[in-house]
């Protein structure tokens, strides 16, 4: 039986996108480019002509994506990005919805 990865919704405005886009930049490139990648794709389906820095973007992450985020804001300094995780952090604390959808 083949489970797919969990998946977490999260909402980021642009300048906090940026800060995680920043953060990712430091590691390799073949840890994070399919990553970069999904990020960018995400954002620009919703935010084509977006100016706006504080417009939120929604974006679906597996857990293991969401962990490789934190990880890597987690290394940048600490008044760049206290604001980001307690944002993130209050987002995957909120119960999830469930949905009625079996096969």
């Amino acid at each position: 039986m083949h489970t797919s990865p969990r998946l977490h919704t999260i909402r980021l405005s642009l300048r906090d996108g940026g800060i995680v886009m920043e953060a990712l930049a430091e590691y390799p490139f073949k840890l994070v480019f399919e990553l970069i990648g999904k990020l960018n794709q995400q954002a620009n389906e919703q935010s084509a002509s977006a100016i706006d820095e504080t417009q939120e973007c929604e974006f679906s992450l597996t857990s293991d994506e969401l962990s490789l985020i934190v990880k890597a804001l987690g290394e940048m300094p600490y008044n760049r990005v206290h604001g980001l995780l307690t944002n993130l952090q209050a987002q995957i604390a909120r119960p999830r919805r469930r949905t009625a959808s079996k096969a």
